[in-house]
């Protein structure tokens, strides 16, 4: 795993410099298979990454029709929902830009047996990439994750139990901290991605992104430390508030 740490000067140049290596990557698995598997995050700073691919400046360099989205985590709440990642996306990007439905996989977390919703998001992404659903993960073109000021990354919260899976792509994942459910990548999927960049901005980060990138080995407390390719690239785009405690 080849792991590069780059400092921008604010939180809308790292959204700027995601959108370009959206832009960049799109286009090379465009052009070597024909199509482009993205993988999308909650929050501010992917948000502000988002909305800017829907300005016509960026629009413009992508061929939306060989986009397909998926997600790396989801709230238990309806699509609908202000807290929803898929909305967040929606509203920002998707409904500007010309994909249809086919082209979007949304998580279904807001289903009352929520272990099943994830069994079939992992079913929808083994179908898309035509593997085995019991194989080892596909892999995505681009992978986006964020860290929260805790060190949980997608829903990988500290002290969770899916912290500790070892095989399946999807699991749920019962976060005590918000006492709800939900939907998550797992480690082994997450780390199978061809490219995996983490947007992260603000000072609230600082003591964390410390831990992750320089302290010792604590994945329970710090669950950004275990996002690893196995055979991809690894970005940390991040703005001086953030990295501000890093040596």
């Amino acid at each position: 795993m080849a792991r590069e740490i780059q400092i921008l000067d604010s939180a809308s140049s790292v959204a700027e410099s995601g959108a370009l290596h959206f832009v960049r990557i799109c286009n090379s698995s465009i052009k070597a298979n024909g199509k482009f598997s993205v993988v999308l995050s909650g929050g501010s700073t992917p948000k502000g990454m988002l909305s800017l691919l829907a300005t016509d400046e960026y629009k413009k360099q992508v061929p939306w029709d060989k986009c397909h989205f998926f997600w790396g985590d989801e709230r238990s709440v309806p699509p609908t929902h202000a807290d929803s990642n898929f909305k967040m996306a929606t509203d920002s990007l998707l409904s500007h830009v010309p994909v249809i439905a086919s082209q979007i996989y949304r998580m279904e977390a807001e289903k009352a047996d929520i272990n099943q919703a994830a069994q079939e998001y992992q079913n929808k992404i083994a179908t898309f990439f035509s593997v085995p659903n019991s194989s080892s993960p596909p892999q995505f073109d681009l992978l986006y994750l964020g860290m929260g000021p805790d060190g949980h990354t997608a829903s990988l919260f500290p002290g969770t139990t899916a912290l500790g899976e070892k095989s399946k792509w999807v699991v749920p994942n019962f976060v005590p901290k918000f006492n709800t459910n939900r939907m998550t990548f797992t480690y082994p999927m997450i780390n199978q991605a061809k490219n995996v960049i983490f947007l992260v901005a603000g000072k609230d980060k600082v003591a964390s992104l410390k831990e992750v990138l320089e302290g010792k080995p604590n994945l329970e407390t710090y669950p950004s430390q275990g996002i690893n390719p196995a055979h991809g690239s690894l970005l940390w785009l991040l703005d001086v508030d953030a990295s501000s405690g890093l040596s």
